[in-house]
């Protein structure tokens, strides 16, 4: 029987608020549902760097990083796309 460590259950715990945060976008990119649950992204993969971080997990830690701060490339694409900004 395999033994399960607390750095296992803190890598699986930060790829999994990695893929709750990948999620949490896809009503608004995909299916255009103007509600803000691309705001979870904030508390979903800052939970996720930590616990990265605590598993010293640089990969886990830097993918949530990158999704922590997802906001800014998506409202300028959304922008962009919508016709807010004029080109």
């Amino acid at each position: 029987m395999s033994k399960i460590t607390f750095k296992k259950i803190l890598n699986y715990l930060s790829l999994t608020l990695f893929l709750f945060g990948v999620i949490s976008w896809i009503p608004y990119l995909v299916l255009n549902i103007q509600e803000p649950y691309g705001m979870l992204t904030f508390i979903f993969n800052s939970i996720g760097f930590y616990c990265g971080y605590l598993a010293k997990n640089r990969a886990l830690a830097l993918i949530n990083l990158t999704m922590l701060f997802s906001f800014i490339p998506v409202m300028i694409y959304v922008y962009l796309t919508k016709g807010y900004i004029p080109m």
